[in-house]
């Protein structure tokens, strides 16, 4: 599996369900984060709790994907590695990022990550080579 040669902890060890958990704990970045700023590079995934999180389930330590969204579009498994890469590109944009442990110091802590994370140049990239890559899928 792509994401596990760039060091991504699979929870369930791979793709059982067609579902991804994957623990960012490792990558010392949080899930809620790791979701936005994927989310801007339009990759849409989930946050997620993982087990054992240590974090609060707003902001978990973990991201959910499935493949049905991406496959019935006709990706295929040679894509993989492609979305791998803007996967780990965007997460690795990320670290650095610490959620504040005091609960009323988030909200202002998120407002200003979502601004940097929206313009950062690495983040605008994936975003415009995964519109590239998209507008090449069918439709369902």
């Amino acid at each position: 599996l792509e994401l596990t040669k760039k060091d991504f902890q699979l929870s369930s060890g791979g793709t059982d369900n067609h579902l991804l958990l994957i623990d960012l704990a490792n990558k010392e970045v949080n899930g809620a984060l790791a979701a936005y700023a994927l989310e801007c590079a339009n990759i849409i995934i989930n946050k997620n709790g993982v087990p054992n999180d240590p974090m609060p389930p707003f902001y978990p330590s973990g991201i959910r994907l499935g493949t049905p969204a991406i496959t019935t579009r006709g990706v295929k498994e040679a894509d993989m590695k492609k979305i791998a890469d803007w996967i780990d590109r965007v997460v690795t944009v990320c670290k650095g990022y610490e959620l504040p442990a005091i609960k009323e110091e988030r909200g202002p802590f998120l407002k200003e990550f979502k601004k940097k994370i929206s313009k950062n140049p690495e983040v605008i990239k994936v975003s415009r080579e995964v519109k590239v890559f998209t507008s090449k899928l069918s439709l369902p």
